[in-house]
């Protein structure tokens, strides 16, 4: 592996430039990787997989480096398999390629199991108008994969319920990022918990005019912020026993959800609003070998 590795660095040096600081870095970092390679058999660039790679990332993460030194490492071996593919001498794939398309550095969406997120929905009592409120906030961020900032910015006027027919759809009008406008499904148990909040908890409250158009309000009548939105969820995460669960953990569990119970991956990008697909496919399935990569680097069992 040496006379590759030295090619490579001498053509970081002359056609790139590389200061003589980056060129110790790429080499340390290279010869940490053809070391771990040899001891895994590999007595040559080509012949590593994937395997090999996750496998050295891995063991090198279990040692305490942390996340930015991983990716350094990382990078630079891309580097190197970028250059061999440029001079013909890599047929095969490059192995790196898992890192890169599992998206190992990304911190990845927190996901409630199903039974979690019902017990969080049902943590608020339906007693108080406290609790409708919760209940209501609960359904939207679950139920209609809003954002905080959506949920507490929604308009009575942007509300198209079924009207007490549970099996006739409801719709939301969201504007979300960059005030782009989205229409959301909103029916059955969730829109249930959301007419029940109009129609016996938010009457309780008293008319203050900068609160007459939202759906959410505090307890003075004006509109609910997003700062008390998080404290409300927090408090039904406690009570469900589920430790600290933010809003948009319940948006994630939203788009999971969906995605497991067979939702087209175009059809949940329109329902989040999201602009790149890209940010949806995180809630995907990953290849096999993607898959074990991930569990190795990052479960405390892998």
């Amino acid at each position: 592996m040496r006379a590759p590795l030295e090619e490579h660095l001498a053509g970081l040096a002359g056609e790139r430039g590389a200061s003589p600081h980056t060129l110790a870095a790429y080499r340390r970092d290279l010869e940490r990787f053809a070391a771990a390679f040899l001891d895994r058999g590999r007595s040559a660039w080509e012949e590593v997989v994937p395997d090999d790679v996750a496998l050295v990332l891995a063991a090198l993460r279990e040692e305490g480096l942390a996340a930015p030194s991983l990716q350094r490492m990382l990078s630079a071996l891309r580097g190197l398999y970028r250059w061999l593919r440029s001079e013909r001498r890599l047929e095969g794939p490059d192995p790196t390629r898992v890192a890169r398309r599992s998206g190992l550095w990304r911190r990845l969406p927190e996901v409630l199991a199903p039974d979690d997120a019902r017990a969080l929905l049902d943590a608020p009592s339906e007693e108080s108008w406290t609790g409708l409120r919760s209940r209501a906030l609960l359904a939207l961020l679950y139920g209609g994969g809003l954002r905080v900032s959506e949920a507490v910015g929604l308009e009575l006027g942007d509300l198209a319920l079924d009207g007490g027919d549970p099996d006739a759809p409801g719709l939301l009008r969201l504007r979300g990022k960059g005030r782009k406008e989205r229409l959301v499904p909103f029916g059955g148990e969730a829109a249930a918990r959301l007419r029940r909040w109009l129609d016996d908890g938010r009457p309780r409250l008293p008319a203050h005019p900068e609160g007459a158009r939202r759906v959410l309000l505090s307890r003075s009548g004006r509109p609910l912020d997003r700062h008390r939105a998080w404290r409300l969820v927090a408090d039904a995460a406690r009570r469900a026993g589920l430790g600290h669960v933010h809003p948009h953990v319940l948006r994630h569990s939203c788009a999971t959800h969906l995605l497991l119970g067979g939702g087209d991956l175009r059809a949940v990008q329109e329902f989040l609003g999201h602009a790149d697909l890209g940010t949806t496919e995180r809630y995907t399935h990953l290849e096999v070998d993607e898959l074990q990569a991930l569990h190795r680097l990052h479960h405390p069992r892998g």
